[in-house]
């Protein structure tokens, strides 16, 4: 294709055959005029095999061209063919050569270059286009183990220790008395695995032990006052008052070893002689010895007491009877299950005098005087079983007491603080007020004191929270302390004006660990230094001063 279209693109600019032997005649002639060739004939030169014409210049033997006078349409054929992507044939080299001057080099686009195939055989060797074997290395195994690769880097990079003496010898400016740590400059090698040697542990934990006894610090302050005591000493005009004496160090203490006994207790029973040295049937006492075989007294581990268990959740009044509801629905369910099942007898019909009839049907009619008998019969025992489940639910006289008790009283065993109160009386000299204020004190199970003077009186009770609160309603309410004063009435109607109303102050109201007085007892007394010294007995004199400090109105 490409000789053709050079040969039509030739063949459209060629000239006539006299055009051609003229050109050829003039080259011959410059060549000749200069010496550097003959005169040749056209008729000697190879002919065309197309035109028969001869062949010019660098175009000798190539067939289909004869003259090429425009060098453009060279250098587009040249230029298509290359962008059609045709090779050169090279049959077309002396025509590219025919004009000199020009560059032959065409520049051609490259076109990316196409991934390689890849092409196995059935062997499963690679082959390429022509299917022949391409032959290929093998990549060598570089793998290989820690140890070889240590050993490689070991052997190529050794340490070479320095001569430390003769680098010292051959050196001038050595100086002896300096020194050479050779421990410092030569680099410490790896300690390998090693076993702990036998008592190590023991003498690091006893070592430890003696500096958390001592203290580091206080070691290192007692080695230098020893140093500075022992320079003090070899200097003869030191002053003595300067010289610094060292503290003691406390020996640690013993525990005192119990002394081995001659005999143990558990054999000075059975041993009539109170040695080992002579044992033998005769001289035991065989009357110790018994069939029963003493275990020793147990005892808890040391060890921290258990958490206490979670506490119940505590319902509210409509939440428990809902839930003694449920229960009971439960429990007749069950019955009913096993009556059913034949576990259990069914229990026998309820029959009254109102529904005879009802229930027994012709039975009744048969004989109505037995069965009425047995239904008055049947409704007795059930009341008597009424009654006698009653009386066994019955609290006796100590079980209602103890509840009573319980109800007006704090359990002693969960009372943690003791409730104290002071009360402060103007006059308290009524025999009928100091009954109620003796009386309702040991009832209430109160313990204290009533202390009773001409100028005041003080009353001190120590108890539980419900009998204070009780006390506090007896003393504060309910006794008329205005109308409860001692004495002749003429008297009391004289004296009436001068005096101050009488009234009862609760002056301090407090909780201690635990009671100071035994019992509630109450003390007459002449002066008030004989009352307060009740007080100072019992270690609480700041009760008496309370009282008497106090201002009215304020508690």
């Amino acid at each position: 294709m490409l000789n053709n279209k050079l040969g039509t693109s030739v063949t459209a600019t060629q000239v006539s055959k006299e055009e051609a032997k003229t050109s050829v005649s003039a080259v011959d002639a410059q060549l000749f005029s200069k010496g550097e060739a003959k005169p040749t004939d056209v008729s000697v030169l190879p002919t065309s095999t197309i035109s028969g014409t001869p062949a010019v210049g660098g175009a000798i033997g190539i067939p289909g061209l004869t003259n090429i006078p425009n060098l453009e349409s060279v250098k587009r054929a040249q230029e298509l063919a290359a962008k059609m992507g045709f090779r050169q044939d090279p049959q077309f080299g002396p025509l590219i050569n025919l004009f000199p001057g020009t560059s032959t080099e065409v520049t051609v686009p490259q076109r990316p270059a196409k991934a390689p195939v890849l092409r196995l055989d059935a062997q499963g060797r690679e082959i390429d286009e022509q299917g022949n074997v391409i032959s290929m290395t093998k990549p060598t195994n570089l793998s290989t183990l820690k140890v070889n690769i240590n050993k490689q880097k070991k052997e190529a990079f050794q340490i070479i220790k320095p001569d430390l003496d003769s680098l010292a010898k051959s050196s001038v400016h050595f100086d002896e008395r300096m020194g050479i740590n050779q421990k410092k400059l030569l680099r410490l090698k790896r300690p390998g695995f090693q076993f702990v040697e036998e008592g190590k542990l023991t003498r690091q934990a006893e070592l430890q032990k003696i500096k958390s006894q001592f203290g580091e610090a206080q070691a290192k302050e007692l080695k230098v006052k020893q140093a500075q005591l022992a320079k003090a000493k070899t200097e003869v005009d030191m002053n003595p008052n300067l010289i610094e004496v060292a503290l003691g160090v406390r020996a640690p203490k013993q525990k005192q070893k119990e002394e081995i006994p001659e005999i143990e207790p558990w054999d000075a029973k059975i041993l009539l002689s109170a040695t080992y040295e002579d044992v033998s049937v005769e001289k035991l006492n065989l009357d110790k010895i018994t069939i029963y075989v003493e275990h020793p007294e147990p005892y808890d581990p040391p060890a921290e007491p258990a958490p206490p268990p979670p506490q119940p959740l505590k319902l509210t009044k409509k939440e428990q009877k809902k839930l003694r509801t449920q229960r009971r629905l439960a429990k007749e369910k069950d019955r009913q299950e096993m009556i059913r099942q034949g576990l259990l007898e069914p229990p026998k019909p309820k029959v009254k005098m109102s529904n005879l009839m009802k229930v027994l049907g012709s039975e009744a009619v048969q004989d109505p005087t037995r069965m009425e008998m047995e239904i008055r019969t049947a409704a007795a025992e059930r009341e008597q079983a009424h009654v006698d489940r009653n009386i066994a639910r019955k609290l006796t006289p100590s079980e209602r007491r103890e509840k009573k008790e319980r109800k007006l009283f704090d359990d002693p065993t969960n009372t943690v603080e003791t409730i104290v109160c002071v009360y402060k009386i103007r006059d308290l000299s009524h025999p009928q007020t100091r009954f109620k204020v003796d009386v309702n004190a040991q009832e209430n199970k109160l313990t204290g004191a009533a202390v009773i003077t001409d100028s005041i009186s003080v009353v001190v009770v120590e108890g539980g929270k419900k009998s204070i609160k009780r006390y506090n309603k007896l003393m504060l309410n309910r006794i008329d302390w205005a109308a409860a004063v001692g004495g002749d009435e003429d008297a009391e109607a004289e004296a009436e004006a001068d005096k101050p109303v009488n009234s009862c102050e609760l002056v301090w109201q407090g909780s201690v660990a635990k009671p100071t007085f035994h019992r509630f007892t109450v003390h007459n007394c002449r002066s008030e230094s004989a009352a307060k010294k009740i007080f100072v007995d019992a270690s609480v004199p700041h009760y008496w001063d309370l009282a008497v400090n106090s201002s009215e109105g304020s508690p």
